[in-house]
């Protein structure tokens, strides 16, 4: 137990003495004995020293020491059997080297020792330590640092001795900004201070040095330019640095082009303020077209911001003129917040996906390209929105030409669990090669929202409409991705020709047919 009580960062001084080592060796069963003491004492601190006394039948006056300049400064004694405790009392402002004098004596005898030794230890002044604080860790100009100091015991208690010899404050350029000296504690150890900051400080880490007894404590602080900006987004409370959209079960996160979002921007200064200014938006849709970059229209808005400010945005009036109905891209955001103070935070984002149709056609990929003439054919098409889940109860029509006039084949089916199955039920002997066409009827989308068309003048551009939007694509579709319809041509082979039945010759398209990429 005596062990637990010595401090974890002294060194322990072991003296473990024989009978012969004592001044009276004389006395034959004299006892041995292990001693254990701090090799560094603190002033003002009381001390302990542990005592074991080996093979003695009876108790042994044991007395300790401490010896300053040939002056006994503290002194303890006890009587001992076995093990046990004494404790020293350092005096206050002692500092420097000292000697630890330990004897025992028969405590039936008066005169004369059974052991007695002695060895040097080292007093250190420092009885207390030191805790400093600031009432925030970052601070903007004109604020004011409060710092408090805590000065308490080895055993945490708190000390209204005036301890401190001088705080300093000190700037990222290590410049000394203030310092106090001649501080004493107000009460429980407590020590308090303020400093107030200029309108252009340094920006950067500052620190706190406090000298205590010759040691020095130091902590640091943080001064940010007030116009420091969080980042900010649209609709993203768990992340401000995503530009999200109003969820829909349709969009989920995409853009479309009939659509309208409300788009809600934020920004707010890093201690929690928000931010009083004016906001400026700039956006465009970027998207990969099949032959260069399409740039849209952009959109310039200008407004009030105090904190965070709402709008809405419609896709259609950034989407580049005639693109295809299978257009894929994103929206770009360029947003600036401009501060009552002049200051600004510019964010960027791209991540927003912009696409013209709603439903995705693709056929699956266990349709074969190749069949025998005279058979079925079996075949299966994919439909899904825009977020990857199925499109259900989407109705699509689904043809079968040899040549744009000789149809073999048409059907229209609704997705169930965003497949379309379909089987042609025989192909003529005599057919080379088949297109095979999938698209959803035109009626399904609203021709005022895409071609800049009102409802009542629909119907006078349907022959035009329907020419533009069954575009036809090339060979084998689906590594194209072609959303509104699906069209590509299997061939038929007859017998073993060159290639084997797996390796079809390249299926030409029909006269009068043109291949769109």
């Amino acid at each position: 137990m005596w062990g637990a009580q010595l401090g974890p960062l002294l060194r322990l001084l072991l003296l473990l003495l024989s009978p012969r080592d004592g001044v009276r060796a004389e006395q034959p069963q004299a006892p041995g004995y292990l001693i254990a003491a701090p090799s560094v004492f603190r002033s003002g601190v009381e001390e302990a020293i542990s005592v074991t006394i080996f093979n003695s039948p009876r108790e042994v006056m044991v007395q300790a020491q401490l010896v300053a300049l040939g002056k006994a400064v503290a002194q303890s004694q006890g009587a001992i059997q076995g093990s046990s405790m004494l404790c020293l009392q350092v005096p206050t402002g002692l500092r420097g080297q000292a000697l630890l004098k330990v004897w025992g004596r028969d405590w039936r005898v008066e005169e004369g020792s059974l052991f007695h030794n002695q060895t040097s230890v080292t007093v250190d002044s420092r009885g207390a330590s030191v805790f400093i604080q600031t009432d925030k860790p970052v601070y903007r100009p004109k604020h004011r640092v409060l710092i408090s100091i805590f000065t308490v015991t080895p055993d945490l208690r708190p000390t209204s001795e005036k301890l401190i010899a001088c705080v300093i404050l000190q700037d990222p350029r290590g410049s000394r900004m203030m310092e106090w000296r001649h501080l004493e504690p107000l009460c429980c150890g407590i020590t308090n201070m303020t400093f107030p900051l200029s309108d252009q400080p340094v920006l950067g880490e500052w620190f706190i040095f406090v000298e205590m007894q010759g040691h020095v404590y130091n902590r640091s602080f943080e001064v940010q330019k007030y116009g420091k900006f969080q980042t900010w987004g649209i609709h993203s409370p768990k992340d401000l640095r995503a530009f999200e959209t109003d969820p829909s079960p349709l969009s989920s996160g995409h853009l479309l082009v009939k659509l309208n979002y409300s788009l809600s921007f934020c920004s707010r200064y890093t201690f929690g303020k928000p931010v009083s200014g004016t906001l400026t938006v700039n956006m465009t849709v970027n998207g990969v077209g099949y032959y260069s970059q399409e740039v849209g229209r952009p959109i310039l808005r200008t407004t009030k911001i105090h904190g965070s400010q709402d709008f809405s945005i419609c896709v259609k009036d950034m989407i580049p003129a005639d693109v295809p109905e299978h257009f894929r891209g994103t929206i770009s955001i360029w947003a600036m917040v401009t501060a009552a103070d002049g200051s600004h935070q510019v964010a960027f984002d791209d991540s927003t996906p912009v696409q013209r149709q709603l439903v995705d056609i693709r056929y699956s990929k266990d349709t074969r390209k190749q069949f025998k003439p005279g058979l079925s054919y079996v075949g299966k098409v994919e439909l899904s929105y825009p977020d990857g889940s199925p499109a259900e109860g989407v109705t699509v029509q689904i043809r079968a030409e040899l040549t744009p006039k000789d149809n073999i084949y048409t059907v229209e089916s609704v997705s169930q669990g965003g497949l379309v199955e379909f089987e042609i039920p025989s192909i003529p002997m005599s057919a080379q090669h088949v297109w095979l066409e999938v698209f959803r009827e035109l009626e399904d989308y609203d021709v005022s929202d895409i071609f800049g068309v009102s409802r009542e003048d629909g119907p006078f551009w349907w022959t035009g409409l329907t020419a533009r939007r069954r575009r036809r694509s090339s060979v084998f579709l689906w590594p194209w991705g072609i959303t509104k319809d699906s069209g590509f041509a299997f061939a038929v082979r007859r017998g073993n020709g060159p290639g084997g039945d797996d390796r079809p010759g390249e299926p030409k398209p029909p006269a009068g047919w043109r291949l769109v990429h």
